[in-house]
């Protein structure tokens, strides 16, 4: 393709463990070593969590939004610096649920599923964490700590996998 910058992309292999194992351990650019094909997953989350205490940065963990919805829903109100009544809150927080965007996912963005085959039903699929758990290998999971101690502190590695809430 004329005008097209770096290398074509390769099909996706069928083998998740390769695709695992690229993700994991290749990078697209020089200064990346994970998130092939794309960009590096875990070194961007670092370099935001390097600056999140800049006054214009807030992180938002999908466990906290699990734990306590309306508590996160008033950390981000609190941080933007606006009113919120009780029951605006309440209005909030019922369609931003797992169980009504995956409801509405094909009312609110209909293109935004359409990259996966079976659309929203396989886009969003039990909103729960953990689900690697009898999936990865302890060799997949030995490749990911090891990527991890590569590109992540500590402090960000413990948000990453639990939370404002537990860390």
């Amino acid at each position: 393709m004329p005008g097209r910058v770096g290398p074509r992309l390769m099909r996706c292999p069928d083998n998740n463990r390769e695709i695992l194992s690229m993700w994991i351990n290749k990078g697209w650019f020089e200064w990346e070593t994970e998130g092939y094909p794309h960009w590096s997953n875990l070194r961007h989350v670092q370099t935001w969590w390097n600056d999140r205490n800049k006054p214009n940065i807030l992180f938002v963990h999908y466990n906290d939004l699990l734990t306590d919805l309306e508590a996160e829903i008033r950390r981000i109100v609190h941080y933007l610096d606006i009113e919120c009544p009780q029951d605006t809150l309440e209005a909030i927080a019922d369609p931003v649920t797992f169980k009504s965007m995956k409801r509405d996912a094909e009312v609110l963005d209909p293109n935004a599923v359409k990259g996966f085959k079976g659309g929203a039903n396989t886009f969003f699929i039990k909103g729960t964490n953990g689900r690697w758990r009898g999936v990865l290998t302890d060799e997949d999971l030995v490749m990911y700590d090891r990527a991890v101690a590569r590109e992540l502190s500590a402090n960000c590695h413990r948000w990453l996998e639990h939370g404002r809430l537990n860390s």
